[in-house]
């Protein structure tokens, strides 16, 4: 089942950044939204993709995406660029 139908624009766009070297501070300034807002937003990716995972590994530059996460971010992205 593809997930990325239940995805707005936003949500496109957050996934293709999470693939970016940018912090999380940097992706919620970029989407106009509060560090927590972005977190949120993630969390909702948790709870609706199966097998999305995002950890921080002790810096907020450094982020690690399961295998499943970052493919579902590369399909999130060509998707993105689809649309455009």
């Amino acid at each position: 089942m593809t997930y990325l139908r239940y995805l707005d624009v936003d949500d496109l766009l957050i996934l293709k950044l999470l693939l970016s070297p940018l912090t999380q501070v940097e992706i919620a300034k970029t989407m106009g939204l509060t560090p927590p807002a972005l977190t949120h937003r993630v969390n909702k990716y948790r709870d609706r993709i199966p097998n999305f995972e995002v950890k921080n590994n002790g810096s907020r530059k450094l982020r690690k995406l399961t295998e499943s996460s970052r493919e579902f971010c590369e399909r999130a992205a060509k998707a993105l660029d689809a649309l455009a």
